[in-house]
Formats: structure tokens, C-alpha cells, sequence
């Protein structure tokens, strides 16, 4: 299927096709994924955050769907320009928007609680991300004339702290994305004006940050994700459009070299597969939904192959959640 932005998670992938339908592919038991199914509903934005999805649709509404038995999406008559969401250990999904003035945030407290008013955690900023620091608390990154700003919620409150300034890479930064590391804190990734990517990071949660660190590169799009030792992978599309990446072993453990996954690719992003090595999905150049993994770190990739490749026509499929209330 070709499409416009997809928004994987670990069981499933949502993605807006060519037409601007969200349609969503489900991983089977036995691992394989089965086919795309239409949803009947309209997005320009989707994002994927652990259990919740979130879209914005043509008029720029905000919806969500909680991935859970019986789950329907929720629509708000607030407006958004970007999304992201995250899962929050032991408590429940969150939804960050940004609207171009302030960022606003929805939660619940729990997997079955309803989700909270919106929230404003002001602003401006652009290029949001988020991700939970380790103990539970969640952390939201933006861009801010060039510089990269980030907040989070401060441990043992309900509060979220005042956005504080990171600086940036040589030119300033163009984008920027979250996460957090095993047995330390907040890593955030930031492509600099000169392409380059260079990260920076805490020892431990709320501690203080290195500096920033080059790690190369020339890149048009972006993904990180944990790798199963408890280190990081970083994916990219470089500036020819081929996808590569570099992994650590370990948390804090010494970057591997630009490792080169061939094809080619418009955007891309990447998690840790359901055995113990990592999973990649790409749009390629005609827009086609690729993937391809690895079972171990250090192991062969397999080749990039269309998502649904996998279907089996024998192979009960599953149906996609379609209503809103």
C-alpha cells in the first residue's frame, strides 16, 4: 500500500493513504503482519504513542482511539498543526498538541479512566516529541527559533516544569526527537542547519546534560528507538535518500559505525521487534509501506519487503476499529 505517514506501534501500524483515509495493519500471533484494513475515517496527521492513537483530521480536529477491546475514536472541537503521544507506565495514554500558540495536553489517569480537559502547557514551540523518562514521569521536546527547548513533569507532582533551553548543533537545530535511556535519563536527538546529527544526554533523570555530541551524518528524516541490549538506534534517511543507522549495545555504551540498510526512502521510522533485534518500516520513493528487521543485533537484515507481504490469505484478519463518538 502507498501512503503518506505511517505511525507504528508493536502490534500495529497505522499509516494515511493517498487518499487520505487512515487504514491499519495488524501483527498476527504467529508475528506475521496480516493486511491493510480501511478505518473510514479522514487524517492529515496520525501519530502512535504505545497503547493511543491520535490524528488530526482534515479540519484539523483532534482524535483519538485507545487501543483496547471494543475502543472507538474520540473527537475533540480542538485544533492542532502537531501531535505526539506516549503511554505513561501504570497510569495511562497522553496526548500532547500543539496549535502554533501553546502546546495542550489530555490525559487519563488510568487505561480505563476518561480523558482529562485539555491543559496548556504554553508555548510557542514547533517539532514536538515526548517520552517518559524512566520512573514514570513524561518529557515533551520542541524547536524554538533554532534552539531546543523541552519541560517535564516534575517528579512526585502533577506539575510540569517551566521550559528550559538545550541550545543547539552547529546552525541550529531542524528537528528534534525523545527518548529515554535504561539506567539514565532524557537522550534527545537534534539534526543541526548543517544536516548533521548530534545528540545530547543525562546520566540520570533531571540530572545534568552532557553537551552535545556529533554523530555524523546528513539527514532528511529521523527515528529513534531502545535497542534490546538497553542502548539506543538511531535510523535515518541521509541526504541520498538511502537508510542507515548506528546502535549501542549497552546504555552508554560506544556508538557503532553508519551502517547502511539499502533501498531508498522518503521518511522512516523504527522500534524494537517483537523477538529481541529491531524493526524498521520506510516509505520508499513511490510511497509503498517497506519493512524489514533483524532477530538479533549484529544479525542479518532481512530484505525490505512490502508490509502486507506477510498476509496469508488463510489467515483469519483482524477488523478495524471504525466508529467515533
Amino acid at each position: 500500500m502507498k501512503a503518506r505517514q505511517i505511525a507504528p506501534a508493536l502490534t500495529s501500524v497505522f499509516a494515511i493513504d493517498h487518499k487520505g483515509q487512515i487504514r491499519v495493519i495488524e501483527r498476527g500471533t504467529d508475528g506475521l503482519w496480516g493486511r491493510w484494513q480501511p478505518t473510514g475515517i479522514a487524517a492529515s496527521r496520525i501519530v502512535h504513542g504505545g497503547t493511543v492513537v491520535a490524528s488530526l483530521g482534515p479540519d484539523h480536529r483532534i482524535s483519538a482511539l485507545q487501543r483496547t477491546a471494543g475502543g472507538s475514536w474520540v473527537t475533540w472541537e480542538r485544533q492542532a498543526r502537531e501531535l505526539c503521544a506516549v503511554h505513561v507506565p501504570g497510569r495511562g495514554p497522553l496526548i500532547l498538541a500543539n496549535d502554533g500558540d501553546a502546546v495542550w495536553l489530555a490525559w487519563k489517569a488510568s487505561p480505563v479512566s476518561s480523558w482529562s480537559e485539555w491543559e496548556p502547557l504554553m508555548g510557542p514551540v514547533t517539532g514536538i516529541d515526548a517520552s517518559v523518562l524512566p520512573g514514570g514521569h513524561p518529557a515533551l521536546v520542541g524547536l524554538r527559533q533554532g534552539d531546543v527547548v523541552y519541560r517535564w513533569e516534575d517528579a512526585g507532582h502533577p506539575t510540569w516544569a517551566d521550559w528550559k533551553s538545550l541550545g543547539a548543533p552547529a546552525g541550529g537545530a531542524t528537528s528534534v526527537r525523545a527518548t529515554s535511556l535504561g539506567g539514565g535519563g532524557l537522550v534527545v536527538f537534534a539534526v543541526g542547519g548543517d544536516g548533521r546529527l548530534s545528540h545530547r544526554w543525562q546520566d540520570t533523570p533531571y540530572a545534568t546534560w552532557h553537551e552535545w555530541e556529533d554523530l555524523g551524518g546528513t539527514i532528511r528524516d529521523l527515528a529513534v528507538t531502545k535497542a534490546p541490549g538497553g542502548g539506543l538506534a538511531v535510523f535515518v534517511v541521509a541526504d541520498d535518500t538511502s537508510v542507515r543507522y548506528r546502535f549501542q549495545h549497552k546504555p552508554f555504551g560506544a556508538w557503532s559505525p553508519w551502517l547502511d540498510l539499502g533501498g531508498a526512502a522518503m521518511a522512516v521510522s523504527a522500534q524494537t521487534s517483537y523477538t529481541d533485534g529491531l524493526e524498521v518500516f520506510a516509505l520508499g520513493l513511490d510511497g509503498e509501506v517497506n519493512h524489514k528487521w533483524c532477530e538479533r543485533l549484529d544479525w542479518p537484515w532481512t530484505d525490505w519487503t512490502p508490509l502486507d507481504y506477510e498476509a496469508s490469505p488463510l489467515r483469519p484478519q483482524p477488523t478495524a476499529p471504525t466508529s467515533r463518538s
